[in-house]
């Protein structure tokens, strides 16, 4: 944040970076864990992310998945479908990291919580982060009513899931505090506060 009260570019743009770390890191366990389980490494960018913008695939594929239980995800892999899949995740990546770390920096600085200036609490806050974002899109965001992406809550395996928004925040946390180095420390913080 600038002096003036106003949004410093820079701290956007390393916010936005380490966003898109945590979706890089997050995207590679989904992809794994995807090919050990048989459903295809590309498939949760191919068919889950790409699935938000291919709309009409995603309902074919959750029709065909209906009709035939226990059918494997993976999908002939598509150009345009892997490349809209990442942009998407790591549009929604960056976003997710600008936005925890406009919060941590508010509840350090507003509500003065001095652990949040240390690595471990920076840490902890933002997986606590990824932990709140997983509940919000599983449950309310991503099934009907609102329906951003119904393909998501039914096919994708929930421990998986939970796991990569983990690592999300945990990726986030820790690259966020290198590169931000939240500038309160708690003996700055307790000065303020008096």
């Amino acid at each position: 944040m600038e002096a003036s009260g106003g949004v410093d570019s820079r701290f956007v743009g390393l916010a936005a970076i380490s966003g898109a770390a945590g979706g890089v890191v997050m995207a590679l366990w989904l992809m794994i864990y995807s090919a050990a389980t048989n459903n295809g490494f590309w498939t949760p960018l191919n068919v889950c992310m790409a699935s938000f913008v291919y709309r009409s695939d995603a309902q074919m594929m959750v029709h065909e998945a209906m009709m035939h239980p226990g059918m494997s995800m993976n999908e002939p892999v598509q150009a345009s479908h892997l490349a809209v899949g990442f942009l998407v995740h790591i549009g929604f990546s960056i976003v997710v990291g600008v936005a925890f770390a406009f919060v941590i920096l508010f509840a350090t600085r507003v509500l003065r919580l001095p652990l949040l200036a240390t690595r471990f609490g920076y840490t902890g806050a933002a997986v606590i982060g990824g932990l709140l974002l997983y509940a919000l899109m599983m449950y309310l965001i991503l099934p009907p009513p609102i329906g951003a992406n119904p393909v998501i809550p039914d096919f994708t395996p929930k421990g998986a899931f939970i796991i990569g928004h983990v690592l999300y925040g945990l990726t986030f946390g820790l690259v966020a505090f290198a590169l931000l180095r939240p500038k309160l420390t708690v003996s700055g913080l307790r000065r303020a506060a008096a």
